[in-house]
């Protein structure tokens, strides 16, 4: 009896002293540090985000750990700090920096909006890029142009060649999306009708109950409109980085993340090249080489979309790129001046 009344105690005292620790400003160093081993800070670590949140005015500095504004707002500081002390480059301030760039990641997808997912066609929004796969013929790209509760309506596929007198009514085919801000959905169906909307020819596809959630996102991306420079490599190994001095392939970049960027160019492009991506957004100039993972034409235009999967960048390229990506401090730059889209053809 005696030995759990001296228990309870115990834990009132520590209770009031972490109140009283916390003051007006509810700040308790026990769950700060505990709260930063959890997350894999060091000790000096967690030393230098309670020392750079006091500077940005953040009242209580366990809120990095659960804010993101907070932790945007930390994270600019430090960049700045790093820049104005010349030391950005510095192996150890880089490997810091990673490491509060992961939990950002780590932060983000951690809202509901990456986590929920559909499961059902119905919930498929207008203007979804859909690819369109016929077994034993080919793929086919197409978008969603309307929907309903009896079907979705897809603009008339595009791609390879079709067999002589091929007829898309009663076509069992599989549908791939990328849902954005989720994953990429497969799900198998029937063509309902071939039919002119408006003089526009359309399919009617049968909604499905039955989507299949495949590879989830790994990174987010910026959304942009930025001329940029592509180049032919030989190969991917050396200075991937090594910014290029001489003009390349007018593009434009889609969009960008640490994995890799979409890029519109003039012509067509073959699946497989290896090519290095230049560009600058504010002053920072981005280099990423990777490989041509797919490739979308698009006649009317004569333009292709190429989706690049990069080598995975140094890890200063790697946090100037989040900077933009996350919009640390101001830093994103989506329509930043560069070139207009050239006409030429990416195929040798």
């Amino acid at each position: 009896m005696l030995t759990a009344l001296l228990l309870i105690v115990v834990i009132l005292l520590l209770l009031a002293v972490t109140l009283l620790m916390r003051g007006k400003q509810r700040f308790s160093p026990m769950e700060f540090y505990a709260r930063g081993k959890e997350l894999g800070f060091t000790v000096n670590e967690s030393n230098l985000i309670r020392r750079i949140s006091a500077l940005t005015g953040i009242p209580d500095p366990t809120n990095v750990y659960w804010s993101i504004h907070d932790l945007d707002a930390c994270i600019a500081a430090f960049t700045r700090k790093f820049k104005y002390d010349g030391t950005e480059r510095d192996r150890e301030n880089l490997k810091f920096m990673d490491k509060l760039y992961e939990f950002r990641k780590k932060l983000e997808f951690e809202q509901p909006k990456y986590r929920a997912g559909i499961g059902t066609t119905r919930a498929i929004k207008i203007n979804q890029r859909i690819r369109v796969l016929i077994e034993g013929i080919g793929v086919f790209s197409s978008t969603v142009i309307d929907t309903n509760e009896r079907y979705l309506v897809i603009s008339y596929p595009v791609g390879g060649r079709l067999p002589p007198n091929f007829q898309w009514k009663g076509m069992r085919v599989s549908v791939y999306l990328w849902r954005q801000d989720d994953a990429g959905y497969v799900f198998d169906t029937y063509v309902l009708e071939d039919l002119r909307i408006r003089n526009i020819p359309v399919l009617q596809l049968g909604h499905s109950e039955s989507l299949l959630r495949t590879q989830k996102r790994k990174s987010l991306r910026l959304k942009a409109a930025t001329g940029a420079y592509l180049y032919l490599l030989k190969r991917l190994e050396g200075a991937y980085e090594k910014p290029e001095r001489v003009p390349g392939l007018k593009c434009i970049v889609q969009d960008l993340s640490e994995d890799g960027a979409a890029v519109i160019i003039g012509g067509k492009a073959k699946v497989g090249l290896l090519v290095k991506l230049q560009l600058f957004m504010g002053d920072d100039q981005i280099v990423l080489s990777g490989t041509v993972r797919s490739a979308e034409y698009n006649i009317e235009k004569n333009q292709a979309t190429l989706h690049l999967e990069a080598v995975k960048p140094s890890p200063r390229m790697r946090n100037v790129i989040r900077s933009h990506v996350y919009n640390i401090g101001g830093a994103s730059s989506a329509t930043a001046d560069g070139p207009e889209l050239d006409d030429s053809v990416f195929s040798v």
